[in-house]
C-alpha cells in the first residue's frame, strides 16, 4: 500500500513552503494562479486527500452528530434519522447512531461515550426507563463538557435544552374538528 503524500511532500518537491501549498489547495488569493496550479496538478496526481483528523484536532471539533434513539426499527425513528443524515451531510457532518432501547443504563453509557469528545451535539429521543425513573443526571452533566442538547419526540421539562417536539393531542383535535367541520 503506497503511503499517504502530505501537504509536507507536495511543499518539499515543489520547493515552497507548507503554508503555500496549505492556501494554494484552499483557492487563496495569497497565492499566484500559476503556483495554485503546480500544487493542485502534483496534489491530483498522487491523489492527495487532506488529513481530516489534523483538520479535526486543529479546529476542535469532530464534525460528528451523536444520535440516541430507542429503537431503530420504527418507522418514525428511520425517518428522523434519514432526515438528520440528509441535513447534517449537507453541512460536512457526520452522524453517530446509537440505541438506548429503552434502558437508562444503556442511554447513560451512550452519553458517556459520547460526551468523550466524539461529538460536537446530541440529538437525543429519550428513552422509556430514563422517564419512568425521572433521573436525568446524565443529560444534564452534558452542560459542564460544553455539548449542545436536543431533545426530540421524547423530553423532559427537567432538562433545560432546546426541544423538538409534535402536539398530538392538539393535532388530533384540530384534525377531528376539521373531519366534524366537513361533515
Amino acid at each position: 500500500m503506497k503511503a499517504k503524500i502530505t501537504i509536507k511532500d507536495i511543499a518539499k518537491e515543489l520547493g515552497v513552503s507548507s503554508s503555500t501549498v496549505s492556501r494554494a489547495l484552499k483557492n487563496s488569493p495569497e497565492i499566484s494562479e500559476e503556483t495554485r496550479k503546480k500544487v493542485k496538478a502534483f496534489a491530483d496526481l498522487y491523489h492527495y486527500k487532506p488529513n481530516m483528523l489534523a483538520q479535526k484536532l486543529r479546529n476542535n471539533k469532530t464534525m460528528v452528530i451523536g444520535v440516541i434513539i430507542p429503537e431503530i426499527v420504527h418507522h418514525f425513528f428511520s425517518r428522523v434519522i434519514s432526515g438528520i443524515e440528509k441535513i447534517a451531510n449537507g453541512r460536512d457532518y457526520n452522524v453517530m447512531i446509537c440505541l438506548s432501547n429503552e434502558s437508562y443504563e444503556k442511554e447513560k453509557l451512550n452519553i458517556q461515550m459520547m460526551a468523550n469528545g466524539s461529538v460536537d451535539g446530541l440529538l437525543v429521543s429519550i428513552a422509556k426507563e430514563t422517564l419512568e425513573k425521572g433521573d436525568f443526571e446524565h443529560f444534564n452533566e452534558l452542560k459542564d463538557y460544553n455539548i449542545p442538547l436536543v431533545l426530540f419526540d421524547r423530553i423532559s421539562d427537567d432538562i433545560t435544552c432546546d426541544k423538538v417536539i409534535v402536539d398530538d393531542i392538539g393535532g388530533g383535535y384540530k384534525a377531528t374538528k376539521h373531519l366534524l367541520n366537513v361533515g
